[in-house]
């Protein structure tokens, strides 16, 4: 998924479930994308043909999959039960809904570096991705501008 669409789909879910995104939206930004840092090496290794490849899951570091997840629930589980900031809770949503998108609309390899198996749920075929990230991005991105102008 692109920046934008995990940006506007973070937000969102924060402002259903805790409201006031709006004060936290930069927390929101950081911790929805921060994940995908870790393509920059695989935009370096393959240059060009990154935009014929695209960015499956062999862009991601064992961060981005069940691994990093694990480690991130936990992580953010315990500030948020012993901080009990609504802050705390803003990150670990953001964070979550990104691994969830990814999981549930792209290719993944869970068990990497220990597995290099790939697995889809199928919920969206490779042909339709693009169509679907743009439209997505679209309304979610409409949705977000309206709430913040309401």
């Amino acid at each position: 998924m692109n920046t934008l669409l995990h940006f506007f789909l973070s937000y969102l879910v924060v402002e259903g479930a805790l409201g006031n995104a709006y004060n936290y939206a930069v927390y929101i930004l950081l911790f929805s994308v921060i994940l995908d840092l870790d393509h920059i090496p695989y935009v370096i290794k393959t240059r060009r043909k990154v935009l014929r490849k695209k960015f499956g899951s062999e862009s991601r570091s064992r961060f981005h999959e069940l691994y990093g997840l694990t480690l991130f629930s936990a992580a953010a589980s315990l500030l948020a039960f012993f901080s009990g900031a609504t802050l705390a809770k803003v990150i670990a949503l953001s964070a979550i809904v990104h691994y969830a998108a990814d999981f549930l609309v792209g290719k993944s390899r869970p068990f990497y570096p220990f597995s290099k198996k790939e697995i889809s749920l199928g919920m969206l075929p490779d042909k339709y991705r693009m169509h679907f990230e743009i439209a997505s991005t679209l309304i979610l991105g409409a949705v977000v501008w309206l709430s913040i102008v309401k």
